[in-house]
């Protein structure tokens, strides 16, 4: 999960998601998500993970928090993940 690691690094204090599987990750910012996103067909805005994401996306701090959708096996997820301390 080094290049996972590796985008947060490079991202921080940038609001996005980093978009990920085992082997690849990709970051959008703000605005790329809400492109890609609005390209969604019509019945898909409602899903759960577009909700999911967008309100994550508005509310998260990109100070001290990291987003990620995970791509695995056919599943998508929404992870926030915080900073450690130290």
């Amino acid at each position: 999960m080094k290049h996972l690691l590796n985008s947060f690094q490079t991202h921080k204090g940038i609001r996005g998601v980093t978009f990920y599987d085992d082997t690849n990750s990709n970051f959008l910012t703000w605005d790329e998500v809400f492109r890609f996103l609005k390209d969604f067909p019509e019945g898909e805005k409602s899903d759960r993970f577009y909700d999911r994401l967008t309100e994550t996306l508005a509310n998260y701090d990109p100070e001290t928090e990291f987003l990620a959708v995970r791509q695995q096996k056919g599943a998508v997820t929404v992870e926030l993940f915080t900073r450690g301390l130290g």
